[in-house]
């Protein structure tokens, strides 16, 4: 079934997909600058191979901004599927092959902090044009009421916005946990796309924030998010690329 995308970010994947991973990362810094041109110059290319074999939906390299959550984590993968089982199963190793790379020449140096599964709910793609991402994890203690005023309050709101240019956001979505589940995990998060870390900055400035007619997003999630973590966009591959 195609209906829909983070990154998300996922926002720049095609509008069927509709699940993602986020696979957060710990790069040392003496090994930023080769894990970047490794990513970037092959394993980007692979992921591309996988998409045209209908393995996959999307794929980005993200890198956090500032400190934030967990800071041993600096970088992530986003891999963006159709179905549970392509994400499970999405054929790096056999794209590989066929575009001659041998994984062990290519591979770079990185440790795996937490692989996060998401199902996408609902999102605004925009003008394809976000770079900067502001990552929003939530546990509300209402998820369908979270959920259901997203979508009829804040989703309407969001688009008016993108589509009138009225304000600095480019994208918008909201996707909830598949796994890990558990009483410390988040169980949705929401990612707002921009142009620049600055028009990140100042959204995240609430100074003059009023909550719109008929939300009911304090009692849905009286504690509000638990986090939210700026990400900027390494690189982007896609169904046209």
């Amino acid at each position: 079934m195609k209906k829909f995308l983070i990154l998300f970010f996922i926002s720049s994947f095609a509008v069927k997909s509709q699940y993602y991973t986020i696979t957060y990362l710990k790069v040392a810094p003496e090994n930023i600058s080769n894990f970047e041109r490794l990513e970037t110059d092959y394993w980007s290319k692979i992921a591309s191979q996988n998409i045209k074999d209908g393995k996959q939906l999307g794929w980005a390299l993200m890198k956090k901004f500032g400190t934030a959550g967990n800071n041993d984590v600096n970088y992530a993968f986003i891999n963006a599927h159709e179905s549970i089982s392509d994400l499970l199963n999405p054929g790096w190793m056999d794209s590989a092959k066929k575009l001659g790379y041998t994984p062990q020449d290519i591979s770079s140096e990185y440790e795996v902090y937490e692989m996060h599964h998401y199902k996408i709910q609902d999102q605004i793609i925009g003008n394809n044009d976000a770079k900067v991402w502001i990552w929003n994890y939530a546990r509300p203690k209402n998820l369908n009421g979270f959920l259901s005023e997203n979508m009829k309050i804040w989703k309407p709101i969001h688009s008016r916005s993108i589509k009138s240019d009225s304000n600095t956001m480019r994208s918008w979505g909201i996707g909830t946990k598949l796994y890990p589940v558990g009483q410390e995990e988040s169980t949705v998060m929401t990612w707002d796309g921009f142009g620049s870390i600055k028009d990140a900055l100042e959204t995240l400035d609430l100074s003059d924030w009023v909550a719109p007619k008929g939300s009911k997003m304090n009692e849905y999630d009286p504690d509000g998010f638990r986090l939210r973590v700026i990400w900027e966009q390494v690189k982007f591959v896609g169904a046209s690329e």
